[in-house]
């Protein structure tokens, strides 16, 4: 215990400090928000060290360095002192006007983080689900010395997959000099207190923007709510199956796999949301991503709002330039969570759109300020992550009509409290026409825009490599699941907007009480969830993501103690390839060292056809299996390998193993009882 918090102490330090150097501009930016944008500091500030870490590599101008980091962070606080001294007056002036609300951004970020450390540790394996390649994307950029990184589970060839996010978690690992397996963990705690102070400080400035009577407890209510409804809520899945079939029988994921399961059905799907992400723990893009999604839909509001001349767009760089933070965070979640740059652009676009109208009215003037804006922010954004898109291919496959639809009454389980807030928020909007305050038509967008990337899944889905029972499932998945977190965002607003219009009491009682039962019972999904998957909470058994491998398989976590201490650089490692979310390729993962092949559906996945990691697996059976030595130096050559694993899994996968041929290829440098390392000559 005491180390853990040593470790999270050290880790806060360090957002602290990203979000402190880089306070002047963050306020700068965000100066009329209720918390002057305090809590984004640290999300902008370590977002904004780690791109620049990200140019300098992947241009192979400067290597993944200690110096050159340093140097980086030094070349951001120098233009930050530089934008304080310019502005000073005005800078103190916004701090020493929102202090208090800052102290209280800080409180909720750090609650956020031990909260989750904490219950993280209760249950801290990097095992299962997708766990092992995400530990295996930050490890591999962790041993990299330019960008791209090596695809841990395919040698020779970079990460083909959206790994900004883990590149951005491997740069704050390489700060703290924490060890990744415990900073995976301490991650996904700090994008839980980002996700609290996110829609903290949106719905919470949305709310303050109304410039009505509003007392200042509304305002810090209105944050609280979105705060907590997205960070935790689930949906009404949760108390509906609960009153149908009791509390002992309820199954935490079903809520998040109920179409095509119940009843069950050749249409299966998934519709996760923030809460199921956290307690799950897979340390993926979505959900890496998600701190960047309230960055952009913060600074898509502050666009709208602050920019003057909006009404009369102009062709000037100046106006361009307002553009630039959006671009480049839409590009940055480009290289994050590829889906979010196409859900984000589609809110852009219809949040822009509702302005103009409400502003110009429909004709060309109107067509033409919303096509070159939203353009140009594509365009900033497909700038910023063009390093990026240089090294990948893409492995959609195109889009096409989908074979089987949604009944209306599941989509009303999932949807039910985002369509009980735009039937609300929808009153409120025709009570107030024609004098819509900003922050209404803002809502509005976010409102329309949820609803249509949760019917686009009804009508188009991409195609991958999904068998045709899952055909539209990741299309649902990661389209709704913005859809989850704007709407869910929307809804401190929703309820101090529509509480503010009833002047009486008693309505207002109802109403308030019709709140707080809907909320009680979405919020009884994080209570259940966290129950099971963390066996109540009873045992704490540290931040340790390792300590499970060290139990279970201790020969096989010698080795990977063994090659960390060892090894240098990324040379080519072989071991058994496995089957996708299985412990096969476990010293891979843990130690960012490249492997011939690893599992295999993400690899058919990432490079676009199954021939291609087949091939690799045919020549490893033959490097494992084969008599003929000549046959076995050959292959090894060809695929470049230094050092041969043979431990359990090997032995699994291949009975007929045959050992000794690597004596005569190489020597014996690591030995235990059921595992042995051999380096190649």
């Amino acid at each position: 215990m005491n180390n853990d918090l040593i470790f999270i102490f050290g880790w806060w330090l360090n957002f602290f400090f990203a979000g402190l150097i880089n306070l002047p501009l963050t306020i700068f930016i965000f100066k009329k928000f209720r918390d002057a944008g305090y809590g984004f500091s640290k999300t902008f500030g370590s977002l904004l060290i780690a791109y620049i870490i990200f140019l300098g590599s992947i241009t192979h101008l400067f290597g993944l360095t200690q110096t050159f980091m340093y140097a980086v962070v030094a070349l951001v606080f120098l233009f930050n002192v530089i934008l304080f001294f310019r502005h000073k007056d005005k800078l103190l002036s916004l701090i020493k006007k929102n202090l208090r609300i800052m102290i209280f951004q800080e409180i909720l970020f750090t609650l956020g983080l031990i909260l989750w450390s904490y219950v993280r540790a209760h249950q801290s394996d990097i095992n299962g689900l997708e766990k092992f390649m995400d530990l295996g994307f930050i490890n591999s950029i962790l041993r990299s010395k330019y960008l791209p990184p090596p695809d841990m589970w395919f040698s020779g060839k970079p990460i083909n997959y959206y790994w900004f996010g883990h590149f951005w978690v491997a740069v704050v690992t390489k700060f703290s000099g924490i060890p990744s397996y415990i900073t995976y963990n301490l991650m996904l705690a700090t994008i839980l207190g980002f996700t609290l102070t996110g829609a903290f400080s949106i719905a919470s400035t949305l709310v303050k923007a109304l410039n009505l009577k509003i007392n200042k407890r509304a305002v810090l209510a209105a944050g609280i709510i979105s705060a907590i409804l997205l960070s935790f809520a689930g949906n009404f899945h949760t108390p509906i199956y609960i009153l149908k079939e009791g509390r002992d029988k309820y199954w935490y994921p079903d809520a998040t796999r109920f179409i095509g399961y119940n009843p069950e059905t050749n249409d299966k799907t998934i519709h996760e949301f923030p809460i199921y992400s956290f307690v799950v723990s897979d340390l993926h893009a979505h959900l890496i991503n998600l701190p960047f999604v309230l960055l952009y839909i913060a600074l898509l509001y502050n666009f709208l709002t602050n920019f003057k001349s909006f009404g009369n767009w102009k062709l000037e760089i100046g106006n361009f330039s307002k553009l630039i933070p959006l671009g480049f965070i839409l590009g940055v979640m480009f290289m994050t969570s590829a889906w979010d740059f196409g859900n984000y652009a589609l809110t852009t676009g219809v949040v822009l759109t509702l302005f103009t109208l409400k502003r110009k009215g429909l004709n060309f003037s109107s067509v033409f300020e919303i096509g070159v804006s939203t353009a140009s922010i594509l365009l900033i954004g497909l700038v910023v992550s063009l390093p990026f898109l240089l090294n990948f291919e893409s492995i959609a496959q195109g889009i096409a009509l989908v074979k089987a639809r949604t009944p209306v009454w599941q989509l009303g389980v999932l949807w039910g409290f985002p369509a009980l807030l735009t039937l609300i928020f929808g009153l409120v909007l025709l009570k107030k026409w024609p004098k819509l305050k900003k922050p209404d038509i803002f809502v509005a967008g976010l409102l329309v825009s949820s609803w249509i990337l949760i019917f686009l899944p009804e009508v188009i889905y991409v195609k991958d490599i999904y068998i045709a029972s899952h055909h539209r499932a990741n299309t649902m998945f990661k389209l709704t699941y913005q859809a989850f977190v704007m709407s869910y965002l929307a809804s401190g607003y929703i309820v101090i907007r529509s509480l503010t219009l009833l002047k009486k009491f008693f309505p207002r009682l109802l109403l308030s009480l019709f709140y707080l039962s809907i909320f009680a019972a979405l919020l009884r999904y994080p209570f259940i969830a966290t129950k099971s998957y963390y066996a109540d909470l009873k045992t704490y058994r540290g931040l340790s993501g390792e300590t499970w491998l060290e139990n279970q398989n201790p020969d096989i976590f010698k080795a990977i103690v063994f090659l960390r201490e060892n090894v240098k650089g990324q040379p080519v490692i072989l071991e058994a390839p496995g089957d996708s979310y299985t412990e096969f390729n476990s010293i891979s993962s843990y130690t960012g060292l490249p492997t011939v092949s690893g599992w295999f559906v993400h690899e058919w996945l990432w490079r676009g056809t199954s021939e291609i990691p087949q091939a690799r697996v045919a020549d490893i059976t033959q490097i494992y299996t084969s008599e003929d030595p000549v046959l076995t130096k050959n292959l090894l050559k060809k695929y470049n390998v230094s050092y041969v694993i043979i431990g359990s899994f090997e032995r699994e996968k291949y009975s007929n193993l045959i050992e000794e041929k690597f004596t005569k290829l190489g020597q014996k440098v690591f030995s235990s009882p059921t595992t042995k390392i051999y380096q190649i000559d």
